[in-house]
């Protein structure tokens, strides 16, 4: 039988997953439609923009070309490693679900890296969540995989932060600090 911790993994892993999908598939029936491919959520400050990501995260690389498929295919790898892990034991509930979301970005768009077909050509991940700055300007568009990895990045870096803070109230140096 599987640990209480892998059911959760499982739990947030397929949901927030699940909600990326069907979020990319309702922005591109709906905004490929569209003239302008935007929709605004509050003007001027958030919309929803049809954009196909082919390169690297916030398209540093602007196109990796069949490379995106060795990054989907790396990505997926990653949800293995991450179960495979969470199965071993390693992690509380905090760390499981910081998991599950790693394991849900990672999947939602090495998924997209591997299948999506983009409209130019070739394969790339939907991006369409937009905020715009005051001053001009924008942040990179991004979507609920983008998200859902740098909230379980924050959730551990956390978890790290305060376990280091606890043992260094303890008296405890640590690993290796003697």
């Amino acid at each position: 039988m599987k640990s209480p911790q892998f059911k959760l993994f499982l739990l947030v892993t397929v949901i927030v997953a699940a909600l990326d999908l069907g979020t990319k598939a309702w922005v591109e029936q709906v905004l490929s439609s569209t003239p302008d491919r935007t929709l605004w959520v509050w003007q001027p400050w958030v919309e929803l923009t049809l954009a196909y990501n082919q390169g690297t995260a916030f398209s540093m690389v602007r196109d990796l070309g069949l490379l995106r498929v060795i990054f989907g295919v790396f990505s997926l790898a990653v949800v293995g490693l991450l179960a495979w892990g969470v199965l071993r034991g390693k992690g509380d509930r905090w760390e499981t679900g910081a998991y599950g979301l790693l394991a849900a970005g990672a999947f939602g768009n090495g998924w997209d890296r591997v299948f999506r077909e983009a409209p130019n050509g070739g394969t790339g991940v939907v991006d369409f969540v937009k905020v715009n700055y005051p001053w001009g300007g924008s942040w990179p568009a991004f979507n609920v995989a983008d998200a859902a990895l740098v909230v379980g990045v924050a959730m551990i870096a956390l978890r790290m932060l305060t376990a280091s803070r606890g043992k260094q109230a303890s008296g405890n140096p640590g690993p290796g600090k003697a």
